[in-house]
């Protein structure tokens, strides 16, 4: 292919990447400041496990051939079945964070996380083309997502990121006292719950596209990155989204290019771009100061 027919290959998934990374740059942000770095790709393993379950269901149920209005049975099972699960797992994440609780919170996330994987490659492994599945499950197939795809992430990033802009106060200062919950609200415990369920949400779409590799790479490497070089989070969250826009085009232009897949690409792009930063961040930091 020449460069034009590999962009104009490239532009869907190109700008799904960007709704994407205009969400996870700002979700990463809480994570690091909550210092729950494996939460994204546990709740990304909960919901991919959700969809696992759903695919056993269909096999079962011989859902794909049952029609509700637009839609098989098998996508609103698969759906219904992520959403339940990163609901169940936003109410334990919530709880789960308290002094009576002497076991850090990240080591259970660990264990939920070796669960979900767990359970889907044993329910995988027991159906029917388990290997394309698991491979779905973590790489995804961003490279052939569709138009309607597009639309569908448009419109719930709209909803979801609209209920943070509206209440990002709360949000932000919950984060920010996160490790020091003394002056907390007596109500912390809802928003906490709601930020987690938002996030699940976000999380549920995400990996149905680009798989739980890539959303853990989108949320935890951008923020990283901004994290180097600012403080204000309006700052880091357009870091992140023009890092990851980078990494994402050159990922992509390569998969098409040299045809391999194209999440690993990216994920290694996003890593190069941080060493590229931290590299940056330290020689800035040898530089002596300018004469007053």
């Amino acid at each position: 292919m020449n460069i034009i027919a590999d962009l104009e290959f490239i532009i869907i998934p190109l700008i799904t990447s960007m709704l994407l990374l205009s969400v996870t740059s700002y979700f990463g942000i809480h994570v690091l400041k909550r210092e729950i770095i494996f939460i994204d790709i546990a709740l990304a393993q909960i919901a991919a496990l959700g969809g696992v379950v759903s695919v056993y269901l269909e096999h079962t149920l011989h859902a794909h051939e049952i029609m509700i209005g637009n839609y098989s049975l098998s996508h609103l099972l698969g759906y219904l079945s992520s959403l339940i699960f990163c609901l169940g797992a936003a109410v334990i994440f919530t709880f789960l964070k308290n002094p009576k609780i002497r076991i850090p919170i990240e080591a259970f996330i660990g264990i939920a996380y070796a669960f979900a994987t767990t359970a889907a490659v044993i329910i995988l492994d027991k159906g029917t083309g388990g290997d394309v599945h698991l491979n779905e499950m973590l790489t995804g197939a961003l490279l052939w997502t569709t138009w309607p795809q597009v639309l569908r992430l448009a419109a719930i990033l709209l909803v979801i990121g609209g209920f943070h802009l509206i209440f990002r106060n709360k949000f932000i200062r919950l984060s920010e006292i996160y490790l020091d919950r003394s002056n907390a609200p007596k109500d912390y415990r809802l928003w906490d719950f709601l930020f987690y369920f938002t996030f699940g949400i976000v999380i549920i779409e995400a990996v149905r596209i680009a798989g739980v590799l890539t959303v853990f790479a989108f949320l935890i490497l951008p923020a990283s990155l901004s994290a180097l070089f600012a403080t204000r989070w309006d700052r880091r969250i357009l870091i992140g989204l023009a890092s990851g826009v980078v990494a994402t085009l050159a990922g992509l232009y390569l998969s098409v290019d040299l045809d391999v897949t194209a999440s690993p690409l990216i994920i290694i792009f996003l890593g190069v771009i941080l060493l590229l930063g931290l590299a940056l961040r330290r020689v800035a930091a040898k530089e002596p100061s300018p004469p007053r």
